[in-house]
């Protein structure tokens, strides 16, 4: 038998409240979050190569002592960046130390401190492959695409860490295998919102390098045969969201009917008004042609939105409440002999 660590030595009361394992893991959500924005900003600003082609030092030093705002902008990212990474960190040892007890928790902690580093990654690469600044190559909207699907990944594994780490948290492990028709239903909506995701990042990217002037000059730019390829890929941004948004409300719904869980009813309602809050920005923020505020607002929301989906699967996948008993036979199957 394992020996209690000195953390659990002690009692809950007598913890600080900031040295929960919930409140950590809140914590490093919400500053990778505020990460992933900032980052969105330092493209938007023209800050990406603030700090030149060098990394992770920034002109060549260690703490930039000369330089411009976007110096500031590009250096000042790479500290949070730096943050989030001692944070996951502290995060994956908590959780590491808790797994023989909370065993969902580590994994999804686990899954957190790997994007994490992927996320470390693909940011240096965008620096030393010189993909910042006035380059307008295919390569650097593909790879804000990409980065951008990562950090979807870094917010999904840490909000499972967070419902893992509340009191009452769900089963685990999951017994997808058992829960079928259950997962291929949320699974779809998961990966429809990262291909929205990736289109949404060469859609900013074809904004940031290519301003129109006007909203009917960026359209006709989207027809136009010689227009650069992520001008014309931009168009499918607004029409991928408008096919997910449909599917989840629809699906959700069937989800519901599969499996009615009682604790996910608050998360459901928050996630399809979050979408649709989502929705009216993108609407508002192509129709100004994309100011950095509403770009920033829009990209805020599509996370928070990935982040509560992944949070109702997991709630719904977990939960040991039984299904409906109106559900065709192949769904109820698996979860009868669960």
């Amino acid at each position: 038998m394992m020996e209690p660590t000195k953390e659990q030595n002690v009692p809950r009361s007598y913890r600080p409240r900031w040295a929960t394992t919930p409140t950590l893991a809140w914590v490093t959500l919400w500053a990778n979050v505020v990460v992933i924005i900032q980052g969105a900003f330092v493209r938007a600003t023209g800050s990406g190569a603030g700090c030149g082609s060098h990394w992770p030092t920034c002109h060549g030093e260690i703490v930039p002592l000369s330089g411009n705002i976007h110096t500031a902008i590009e250096f000042t990212h790479r500290l949070l960046s730096l943050v989030v990474l001692v944070l996951g960190s502290w995060l994956l040892r908590r959780v590491w130390r808790e797994r023989t007890e909370n065993r969902g928790a580590f994994v999804f902690g686990l899954a957190a401190f790997v994007f994490l580093l992927i996320e470390a990654l693909l940011g240096a690469l965008t620096v030393l492959w010189g993909l910042t600044g006035d380059n307008q190559s295919t390569a650097r909207g593909l790879m804000v695409a990409t980065h951008l699907v990562n950090s979807l990944l870094l917010v999904g594994a840490l909000a499972g860490t967070v419902v893992y780490a509340r009191r009452d948290r769900p089963a685990y492990p999951l017994r997808l295998a058992r829960q079928g028709p259950l997962l291929s239903v949320l699974m779809v909506g998961l990966v429809g919102m990262q291909v929205l995701m990736f289109s949404g990042g060469i859609a900013a990217m074809g904004n940031t390098m290519f301003p129109s002037e006007s909203l009917a000059e960026g359209i006709a730019a989207d027809f136009d045969p010689e227009s650069h390829p992520l001008i014309r890929l931009r168009i499918l941004h607004p029409l991928i969201a408008i096919a997910v948004g449909v599917y989840l409300f629809v699906a959700l719904g069937v989800a519901r009917w599969i499996k009615p869980v009682r604790e996910g009813r608050r998360l459901r309602r928050w996630l399809l008004g979050t979408y649709l809050v989502q929705l009216l920005v993108g609407t508002v923020n192509l129709a100004l042609l994309a100011p950095i505020v509403l770009q920033l607002l829009h990209l805020g929301l599509a996370v928070l939105a990935f982040g509560l989906l992944v949070a109702l699967s997991v709630v719904m996948l977990g939960a040991t409440a039984p299904i409906h008993s109106g559900a065709p036979r192949f769904a109820r199957g698996g979860l009868e002999r669960a």
